[in-house]
């Protein structure tokens, strides 16, 4: 009895190994015909593969960080250029005497809309750029003056005759990166009283010696502190501000009209009173 046992499960295994051999062999067959590739009876001209169809995306982001502004370029976003490499006196001061002074100075105004009252408003001597570009440019210069705030006009873009326009309804200077030739139209347009910034974007950069050549009242931005949207960055390169102008007198500080940046100045500016600088007016930096 066990031995037919034995030869009836011994024929039910085999019958189950060639079942599944059988159907393992016909399954890779079928899916074999399909993975295989088909002779054509016509030859594509190019052998190229077919285009890709494009797909339009609808965006779904707004505001000042959306996809509606990627293609704004913003001179001042590279972090690269966070602090300029010059070499820096400090002549006529004395750290164990005297405070230190840091300018600050707020671009992109025009695109601030409502978010500018609070630098205007800001009981801090900040100072303002206005580009020639912005709608109602002369308008905005004259509210930054009427409240207590010193307006200058970012000249890397626009004509030497709009920019001293600018100047002549109040503005008290300009800030701008720009080559030798542009500098030294921009300058000769320009109301020889004019502060002149270097805002120190690029390599070609000659506003400073065009500026030194004509006599001129001459800066140098030390500091973009928020080239990076990030608290923590901002709060870093603006104890950078700090320790220049510790270590020679003066700094001057480039910021964004973010609310971001300008929680981070009203604070900076009570840590650095506490250690000896002040926040001051443009115009005030050579008293």
């Amino acid at each position: 009895m066990r031995g037919v046992s034995t030869a009836f499960w011994s024929i039910v295994l085999i019958g189950s190994t060639v079942s599944i051999g059988a159907g393992f062999v016909g399954g890779r067959s079928i899916g074999s015909a399909g993975a295989l590739p088909v002779a054509e009876g016509k030859k594509s001209d190019d052998g190229l593969p077919a285009p890709i169809r494009q797909r339009l995306v609808r965006r779904s982001l707004f505001g000042a960080h959306s996809l509606d502004a990627a293609g704004a370029f913003d001179p001042y976003g590279d972090p690269e250029l966070g602090v300029t490499v010059r070499s820096r006196s400090a002549v006529g001061y004395d750290p164990r005497t005297d405070r230190a002074k840091i300018a600050v100075i707020v671009i992109d105004t025009g695109s601030a809309g409502p978010g500018l009252d609070m630098f205007t408003r800001s009981p801090l001597p900040l100072t303002l750029a206005v580009a020639p570009t912005d709608d109602d440019a002369g308008s905005a210069v004259q509210s930054i003056e009427a409240a207590g705030k010193t307006a200058v006009v970012d000249a890397s873009a626009g004509s030497p005759a709009r920019i001293a326009a600018l100047i002549h309804a109040g503005a008290r200077g300009v800030i701008a990166s720009l080559d030798e030739q542009r500098a030294g139209a921009l300058l000769r347009g320009i109301d020889r009283n004019a502060l002149v910034v270097d805002a120190a974007l690029s390599e070609d950069d000659a506003i400073g010696s065009t500026a030194r050549a004509l006599h001129r009242q001459l800066y140098t931005r030390d500091v973009i502190a928020d080239g990076r949207d990030d608290g923590a960055y901002v709060d870093f390169m603006l104890r950078d501000a700090l320790a220049i102008a510790q270590r020679t007198g003066t700094a001057i500080v480039a910021v964004h009209a973010r609310a971001q940046s300008f929680d981070a100045i009203t604070r900076f500016a009570d840590r650095a009173s506490r250690d000896g600088a002040d926040i001051v007016a443009l115009t005030d930096l050579a008293r």
